[in-house]
């Protein structure tokens, strides 16, 4: 399953798409959430700002066209929780990203990244499971750190 995706109903939707160049060396996976270098290649967010989903796998060769999915604070995304059961009482949490490449996780106590909006309909409460999330504007205006 990708990291994080876009929640449309049931189905993901590419809401704004662009390409830009994979950095070479930061490996990501499809899925995972990607920023830009100072060179405006891609790589994978570790920390503070956050400006898309990859929609490729990077390849590890510098200059290879990467499509992005841009991120939007209007949209409601769809992310994992960490192993910990997710619960009703997780809705209006900030929670935050553990950045593994191709595990991107959610875990509660966050104060930077997102916040729940509620649990996936297919899961509701389970360990594991996934919610439904957006981004805190914060992620888009440099403040995040």
């Amino acid at each position: 399953m990708a990291s994080v995706l876009a929640y449309t109903g049931l189905s993901g939707e590419v809401l704004d798409y662009h390409e830009y160049h994979d950095s070479g060396a930061n490996a990501f996976y499809k899925g995972d959430l990607v920023k830009y270098n100072t060179n405006g290649e891609v790589q994978i967010a570790t920390a503070g700002v956050m400006s898309g989903i990859a929609k490729k796998t990077a390849t590890g060769t510098d200059q290879t066209v990467i499509p992005v999915d841009i991120l939007n604070i209007n949209t409601i995304y769809v992310g994992k929780h960490t192993t910990t059961a997710t619960a009703e009482s997780m809705i209006g949490d900030i929670l935050d990203f553990t950045f593994t490449a191709g595990g991107h996780t959610l875990a509660i106590g966050g104060t930077t990244d997102v916040y729940c909006v509620g649990l996936h309909p297919d899961d509701g409460a389970l360990a594991g499971g996934r919610l439904l999330i957006r981004f805190l504007y914060t992620q888009f205006t440099g403040l995040a750190t």
